[in-house]
């Protein structure tokens, strides 16, 4: 680990303690059957996590390889993470279909308008700053695209277990933080961006340790069971809703299912 500053071990340190925690907890408490894809999600992280230490400590790696494979390894965690989120957003919304339905349309059409801005307006020069560019545009529709996404949750009146509701926000905080932390550094660095790739892993790693935290505090208890109705007013889940609010989402419920049915009609 010569090759690696010593502040940048401390927070390696901490992010793979807190993944391991969070990795242990799941398994502990039976979570990782209810959300099983981000507990792959956790185990990839932690299989970077070493993968990126065995490059800083293999011997003669040129900057070009390690460049390659460790943008290569943070490629599958970046998928790993938007189908962790997708699994959260389905749970949440399963006993909607029809919302959820407007849902996973809502994410697609907001990631794909925030995809061709990124494109229109990328101007890396080199190889690390088209990278770093792609990793922004990712996590800017990342957290543009779940944004939008809470804000139909919050218009719908939908009630997001706690455990799920602290599972997504960690996501989103980090996504956020990444995007002004490379920001930052393109507006006030931008000449000498490559040499500043050290302090950028130092502070997105302290913003993935703060999401790790809120993790941790979520998955210490057994997740709420998935199988939820809509109108089953016994749930301890739904029992804080008032009966208007749960009438008014099974109508808008019916009438999103009704016209999803009409679009799935051949013309």
């Amino acid at each position: 680990m010569s090759g690696m500053p010593h502040y940048l071990q401390s927070t390696w340190a901490c992010s793979i303690l807190g993944q391991l925690i969070v990795l242990v907890l799941l398994f502990l408490k039976g979570n990782f059957r209810r959300v099983p894809l981000f507990t792959v999600y956790t185990t990839l992280n932690i299989c970077q996590a070493g993968f990126i230490l065995l490059l800083y400590v293999i011997p003669g790696i040129s900057s070009a390889n390690f460049l390659t494979l460790s943008w290569a390894s943070e490629f599958v965690t970046l998928v790993a993470q938007a189908l962790a989120t997708t699994e959260i957003l389905r749970i949440t919304l399963k006993p909607y279909p029809g919302i959820w339905g407007l849902g996973w349309r809502t994410l697609a059409s907001t990631s794909a308008f925030v995809v061709m801005v990124v494109a229109l307006t990328s101007r890396g020069h080199t190889a690390g700053e088209r990278l770093f560019e792609l990793n922004r545009g990712y996590h800017l529709t990342f957290a543009t695209a779940f944004i939008v996404c809470l804000l139909l949750v919050r218009y719908y009146s939908i009630r997001v277990p706690t455990a799920y509701k602290m599972i997504l926000g960690g996501f989103c905080l980090n996504s956020c933080v990444e995007v002004l932390i490379y920001t930052f550094i393109q507006a006030f660095f931008h000449r000498d961006f490559d040499v500043h790739q050290e302090r950028w892993e130092f502070l997105t790693t302290v913003s993935f340790v703060a999401a790790l935290a809120i993790w941790v505090v979520a998955a210490r208890k057994p997740f709420p069971a998935e199988d939820r109705q809509v109108a089953s007013f016994s749930d301890s889940e739904y029992q804080q809703l008032s009966p208007e609010i749960d009438e008014q989402l099974r109508r808008v419920n019916e009438r999103l299912m009704r016209l999803w049915k009409l679009e799935a009609r051949p013309n």
